[in-house]
Order: structure tokens, then C-alpha cells, then sequence
């Protein structure tokens, strides 16, 4: 179940809104995109939260510096573990990346300049707040926002679909499985790690079983699945349903909120297996946004084989 914001103003009421789009729509890329069914979010929110704070309490840098360590750190990280993942498929590359985020979650229980199972409280002198730190979760989301996007009408997508609808013929027909597969899960990454930031300036206090907890991956699936993977306005409508529809709705009964949402995805996953947005584009007579499905001799063809003279 997604955390309530605390903090007072309207402002900062929906930074934890925009940090959720950001998560999912990241997720929405790795998985709806390209085929990649990750549970890793939570590890990289971390991995930017934990170099956000580490930067403000341990040295006299400013905040723009440390916003800016968070996505640094992020995508080194995605660089690194890219080596391992990548080379699994299906549900072992699920499985890899949520051991990724329990190992992250341990190493930061147990690692005391990072402040142990306590975590660390961020100067809150040195942090951004209200309409700051508000339009940095505004940014935050944007990017994430336009990476789905970009990936929904570049041949860059063409080609990433292609790989997720069938790994075999895309490679056959010249497409690199392993750079796209990277090029997705790095910039992903790095977006999650600056969300990770997000949430630690807006929540001052940052710990192993706050930033990094699991909860944030399942959270994002949750609602990408709900409104609509592999489509761009999807996360949209999932984060409304979940954040507002559940959450602030029932943020007293929060068992009941927890169990409406498993009932709701389960109710999702049998009866509209695309989302919520596909159905409400039909309904409103809207051109859905799902990326559509490539063709070998059409669409995968002309983008991912060089044009030759023989070929113009």
C-alpha cells in the first residue's frame, strides 16, 4: 500500500503522487515496453535516496549537488547489474531483480556511516521544500513521462517491442537484444533513483524499511498493470485509482485498502488483462495508446536492417 504523504500543504500532497507516476511509468517501460518484468524499483529508489541523503549529511554540498548524486548513482548501478540480469529471462529476471532489492535492503540495515537499521535524518536546513521540492517531483515525473514517450514513437521502441513480442526473430533480423535491453534499464533506473530523492527530501527521515522497501516495486507494478501496461497514459490512470482511490480513500482501514487492491488486481489480470486505460479509450471512442504490435516484413524490416542499395 502506497505511503500517505504527512507534510502540510497541497503542494506536498501530491509530490508522492508524481514520485508514484514516476516509478510506474519507469516499470511501464521495462516491462510494458520491453518485456522486461523487473521488481528491482525499490532497489534503485535506495540506491538515489541513500547517495541523496549520505551527500547532505556528510558533507557540506548543497541539494542540487546531492539530487544530482542520486541519479549518478543510480545508473552505475543498473550498469553493473545489467551484466548479471540480462543474461535471464521471464521470470528468473523477476526474481533476480527482487533479490537485488532484499541484498540493497540488507547491505543499508547493517551499514552504519549509512545509519544503520535507523536510517538518517537529512538536514532539513539544506533540503528543498514546498513549491521546490514540488516542482523537482513535477520534473522528476516529466522526464519519466516523456521517456515513454519517446519509446512509444521512436524506432528505438519499434525495435524494443519487437524484442519483447519475439527475442528470436528481432535478433535475427539484426536488432541487438542486449544493447536495447540496456539502453532501457539504464535510463529507467537513473529516473527511479532521482524518484528516490524525491522521497527522501519530502520524508526528511530515510531507512532500510522506508526508501527501500519492496513495497515500492510492487506498488508500481500494481499500478501499471491496473491502468494499463505497454500504453503511455496507463500509469495515469493507475496511480489515480490506487493513490486516490484506495489509499487516501481507506488511509484508515488499511487492510481493507490492501485487500480491495489484491481483489482489483486479480479482477484486472482475468477479465482486462490490458489495463484500464485500453477500455476507457474504446469506450470514449479515443485511439488507444497501446504501442502496437511490429510486423517482420513491415515495421521491424525497414527499422532494424540497414537500407542497402539493393534494398531502396
Amino acid at each position: 500500500m502506497p505511503p500517505v504523504a504527512q507534510s502540510e500543504g497541497r503542494e506536498a500532497g501530491v509530490v508522492p503522487v508524481l514520485t508514484y507516476l514516476t516509478i510506474a511509468q519507469e516499470w511501464n517501460v521495462l516491462a510494458g515496453f520491453s518485456g522486461q518484468v523487473s521488481l528491482g524499483a525499490a532497489a534503485f529508489m535506495a540506491t538515489g535516496g541513500y547517495t541523496t541523503a549520505l551527500i547532505l549529511v556528510h558533507t557540506g554540498l548543497p541539494w542540487p549537488v546531492a539530487l544530482l548524486g542520486a541519479g549518478v548513482g543510480a545508473g552505475p548501478l543498473a550498469l553493473l547489474l545489467a551484466v548479471p540480469l540480462l543474461r535471464l529471462r521471464g521470470d528468473y529476471f523477476a526474481v533476480g531483480t527482487l533479490a537485488v532489492s532484499v541484498a540493497v535492503q540488507a547491505l543499508l540495515s547493517n551499514w552504519k556511516w549509512a545509519g544503520g537499521a535507523g536510517g538518517l535524518t537529512l538536514p532539513t536546513e539544506r533540503i528543498p521544500s514546498g513549491g521546490n521540492l514540488y516542482q523537482i517531483a513535477v520534473l522528476v515525473a516529466a522526464l519519466a513521462m516523456a521517456l515513454a514517450l519517446y519509446v512509444r514513437h521512436s524506432a528505438f521502441g519499434l525495435r524494443l517491442t519487437a524484442v519483447r513480442d519475439n527475442e528470436p526473430a528481432a535478433a535475427g533480423l539484426g536488432v541487438s537484444v542486449h544493447r536495447h535491453r540496456l539502453a532501457a534499464l539504464v535510463p529507467t533506473s537513473t529516473l527511479t533513483g532521482l524518484a528516490g530523492a524525491v522521497i527522501a527530501f519530502q520524508f526528511v527521515v530515510i531507512s532500510p524499511d522506508g526508501v527501500a522497501s519492496v513495497n515500492w516495486s510492487l506498488n508500481a507494478v500494481l499500478m501499471t498493470v491496473v491502468g494499463g501496461a505497454g500504453t503511455v497514459l496507463g500509469p495515469v490512470v493507475g496511480v489515480g485509482v490506487v493513490y486516490y482511490g484506495l489509499t487516501r480513500a481507506l488511509q484508515d482501514q488499511q487492510t481493507l485498502s490492501m485487500v480491495i487492491e489484491g481483489v482489483l488486481l486479480i479482477a484486472i489480470v482475468r477479465f482486462a488483462p490490458q489495463g484500464a486505460w485500453p477500455l476507457i479509450s474504446r469506450a470514449v471512442r479515443l485511439p488507444c495508446v497501446r504501442h502496437r504490435t511490429p510486423t517482420p516484413d513491415a515495421d521491424i524490416a525497414s527499422t532494424a536492417i540497414p537500407r542497402t542499395p539493393e534494398h531502396a
